[in-house]
C-alpha cells in the first residue's frame, strides 16, 4: 500500500472515530427508550447492548439513520422523532450536509444544523426546501424538538424547559404536582459531552406513598425534602424538594469514555431490575465505559449515603459508604446477550478502600483478602430475541449461598438470592405498536442487607445495598414475590396508551421484628437462622391496576391522563389502603413517573 492510500485511510477514519464515540443518554421511561427497545426486539437495530438502559443517544441516532426499509408508517414517525431529538449526532457528508429519506419526505440538514424538509410536490430542487419551523423571534424552536440550540463545528448546545403539572383526586383528597425546571445538554470538540437537569417540585401523594414516606422518611426517587404548606391553595399540604442531576463525559478513545456525574443507572431488560435500578435517588459517580468487538464493560464507582438527611435531624454530615460495580455484557449473536455483574458496598471510618478502584479484578477476592468486612453481590443478566416479535429475559442476583443448606431445604437465613423472568411480545397478534410484557420477580429474605452496624444508628447497616435509605435494586427491598403485566399501544405518533397490573406478596417486618424485608436493618437482628421462606412475616398482598393515556401536543409536550386502582391487604392496619386515583396533567421534556409498588 503506498503512502497516499495510507494517508487517505487515516484521514477518512478519523471522523468515524468521533462518530463511534459515546454520548449523553436517553433515560429510561421516555418514549425514545421504548422506541429503541422496540427496534431491538423487532430486529431493526441490534447494534447496542439492550441491558444497559442508560441508552447512548449517539447509538439511538445511528440506529435511526440506518433503519432498514419496509417498516410501518408509525415506525417511520418514531424514526423521525428520534432524528429530530438528536440532530447533534447526525452523520454529515464531507460538505457538511446530509439527506435522509423518511417515507415520502426528504429531510435536509445544513451546516448550522437547522432541519428542513422538501415540499412533497416539488422535491427536485433545493429552492423547494422549507424550514420545519421558523421559530420564535428567529431563534427559539428553530428545531421543533428544542427550545433553544446552538450548532457549530466545535460546540453544540440544547436547552429545554422541564415541566410537570398535575391535578388529581384520590377519593376526597386532591393530589397536586407542580414541577418546573430546565435541561441543558451538548458537546464540545466532538469529544466532550455534558448534561444537566434541575427542577423544583411541590406536591402531595396518595396514602400508599405517604405511608412509605412516613416509615422511611424519603420520597421515592428523590432526596432531601421539606414539608410544604401552600400560601395560595387552601388545605394543600405536601412536600417541597429540589432535584439536580448532571454529568460530563470524555471520549478518551474510539471505544473508551470516562464520565463524572451525579445521577443513577439501570441494568437489565425488565420493568424492574434486581441488579441496579433507577428508582432511587441520584448519587455521585465516576464511570468508565468500554465498548469493543462484541463486548461492553462498565465500571461505576459511587459515593452513597448510609442514611438519609432526615434521619439525623439535619445540619450533620451523613455517614458515607461506597460502591464499586463491574458489568460485562457479551453479545455473541444479534439475538442473544449475556451480562455478568458484581458489586461491593463498603464503609470506612478514616479511609477509602483503594483496592476497589481496580477495574479488572474480581471483588470477592479483594474483599476476602482484607478480612471480608464488606457486602459483595454477584449477578447475571440475559436476554434472547426470537420469532421477530419476542424477547425472553431474566436476572439472577446472588448475595450469599451455602449449597448444602440449599439442597437440604433448611431455610438458612444466609441463602440470599433472587431472580427475574420476563417475556416481551412486540407487535402482538400482528397489531402494529401493540406491545405486551409479563414479568416475575422474587427475592429471598435478608438479600441486599448486611451485618455491620452504623455507629450513629446501631439498628442500621453500614453496607446495605441502598442510598439515602432507598434500595439500589428493587423498590420492595427483599422478602417478596411479584408479577407485573404491561400493555402499550401507540395509535399514531400523537396518541399513546398503557395498561398495567401488579400483584405482589411480601412479608412486612414488625416493630420489634426483622423478617428480612427492610434491607436497611442489620441482619444480625434477624428473627431466626433456619426455617426462613420468601414472604415470611406480617403478610401483605398488593393488587394494582393502572391506565395512562398521553397525547403529544408538540415535540415532547404531552397531555397525560392517569388512573390507578390499588388495594393492599395486610396484617398491619397501616398497610390496608385502598387507592382510587385519577389525574390530568401537562408534562414537558420529562419521563413519565409511575410509582407502582
Amino acid at each position: 500500500m503506498d503512502i497516499k492510500k495510507i494517508l487517505n485511510l487515516i484521514l477518512f477514519q478519523l471522523p468515524l472515530t468521533v462518530l463511534i464515540g459515546q454520548s449523553y443518554y436517553q433515560l429510561p421511561g421516555t418514549r425514545a427508550e421504548h422506541i429503541s427497545d422496540r427496534w431491538y426486539v423487532l430486529g431493526y437495530d441490534q447494534s447496542r447492548m439492550s441491558s444497559i438502559r442508560n441508552i447512548n443517544r449517539r447509538d439511538l441516532m445511528d440506529g435511526a439513520q440506518f433503519l432498514q426499509d419496509g417498516i410501518t408508517s408509525v415506525d417511520q414517525k418514531d424514526r423521525q422523532y428520534v432524528i429530530q431529538n438528536n440532530t447533534e449526532y447526525w452523520t454529515k457528508t464531507k460538505d457538511g450536509q446530509s439527506i435522509v429519506t423518511i417515507k415520502d419526505d426528504k429531510v435536509f440538514v445544513d451546516r448550522s444544523g437547522t432541519f428542513y424538509f422538501y415540499d412533497k410536490e416539488n422535491t427536485g430542487s433545493k429552492e423547494s426546501l422549507q424550514q420545519v419551523k421558523k421559530g420564535v423571534l428567529g431563534m427559539l424552536y428553530n428545531n421543533r424538538a428544542n427550545f433553544y440550540e446552538i450548532n457549530t463545528d466545535d460546540f453544540t448546545l440544547r436547552a429545554n424547559p422541564v415541566l410537570n403539572i398535575q391535578y388529581g383526586k384520590d377519593g376526597d383528597q386532591s393530589i397536586i404536582r407542580n414541577t418546573r425546571g430546565a435541561e441543558i445538554r451538548g458537546t464540545i470538540d466532538n469529544k466532550i459531552y455534558y448534561y444537566t437537569r434541575i427542577s423544583d417540585t411541590q406536591r402531595n401523594f396518595s396514602d400508599y406513598i405517604e405511608s412509605t414516606i412516613n416509615k422511611y422518611e424519603y420520597i421515592p426517587g428523590h432526596g432531601f425534602y421539606k414539608n410544604f404548606q401552600s400560601s395560595i391553595l387552601n388545605n394543600f399540604e405536601g412536600y417541597d424538594y429540589f432535584d439536580a442531576e448532571g454529568y460530563v463525559g470524555l471520549d478518551v478513545s474510539r471505544n473508551v469514555a470516562l464520565e463524572l456525574g451525579h445521577g443513577k443507572h439501570m441494568l437489565g431488560n425488565g420493568m424492574r431490575s434486581l441488579l441496579l435500578s433507577d428508582t432511587g435517588d441520584n448519587y455521585f459517580y465516576v464511570k468508565l465505559n468500554t465498548r469493543i468487538w462484541k463486548l461492553q464493560y462498565q465500571n461505576i464507582w459511587a459515593e452513597l449515603n448510609a442514611l438519609n438527611t432526615r434521619s439525623l435531624g439535619g445540619d450533620e454530615l451523613l455517614s458515607k459508604k461506597y460502591t464499586a460495580i463491574h458489568y460485562l455484557s457479551y453479545q455473541p449473536s444479534k439475538s442473544f446477550e449475556i451480562g455478568l455483574f458484581e458489586t461491593v458496598i463498603f464503609n470506612r471510618e478514616n479511609q477509602f478502600e483503594f483496592q476497589y478502584l481496580n477495574p479488572m479484578i474480581f471483588y470477592r477476592v479483594i474483599e476476602s483478602s482484607i478480612g471480608s468486612p464488606d457486602n459483595v453481590l454477584l449477578g447475571m443478566n440475559a436476554n434472547y430475541t426470537f420469532g421477530g416479535h419476542f424477547q425472553v429475559y431474566g436476572q439472577l442476583v446472588l448475595d450469599e449461598l451455602k449449597l448444602n443448606e440449599f439442597k437440604a431445604g433448611t431455610g438458612w437465613w444466609a441463602n440470599k438470592f433472587g431472580y427475574q423472568l420476563g417475556l416481551k411480545y412486540y407487535n402482538a397478534l400482528n397489531v402494529d405498536h401493540l406491545d405486551l410484557q409479563i414479568e416475575y420477580n422474587t427475592v429471598r429474605p435478608y438479600t441486599y442487607s448486611h451485618g455491620r452496624e452504623l455507629s450513629v444508628f446501631p439498628e442500621a447497616s453500614t453496607a446495605s445495598y441502598s442510598h439515602n435509605s432507598q434500595p439500589l435494586a428493587h423498590p420492595l427491598g427483599a422478602n417478596f414475590k411479584e408479577v407485573l403485566l404491561s400493555a402499550k399501544y401507540q395509535w399514531s405518533d400523537k396518541f399513546y396508551f398503557q395498561g398495567r397490573m401488579m400483584f405482589s406478596k411480601y412479608g412486612e417486618d414488625g416493630p420489634e421484628d426483622n423478617f428480612g424485608n427492610n434491607i436497611l436493618l442489620v441482619n444480625t437482628s434477624r428473627n431466626m437462622d433456619f426455617g426462613n421462606e420468601t414472604a415470611q412475616g406480617l403478610q401483605t398482598e398488593i393488587m394494582m391496576l393502572g391506565f395512562n393515556a398521553s397525547y403529544q401536543l408538540m415535540y415532547n409536550y404531552y397531555l397525560d391522563l392517569d388512573v390507578i386502582y390499588r388495594k393492599s391487604d395486610s396484617e398491619l392496619t397501616s398497610k390496608q389502603i385502598d387507592t382510587k386515583y385519577m389525574s390530568l396533567g401537562l408534562r414537558v421534556n420529562m419521563e413519565r413517573e409511575q410509582l407502582d409498588y
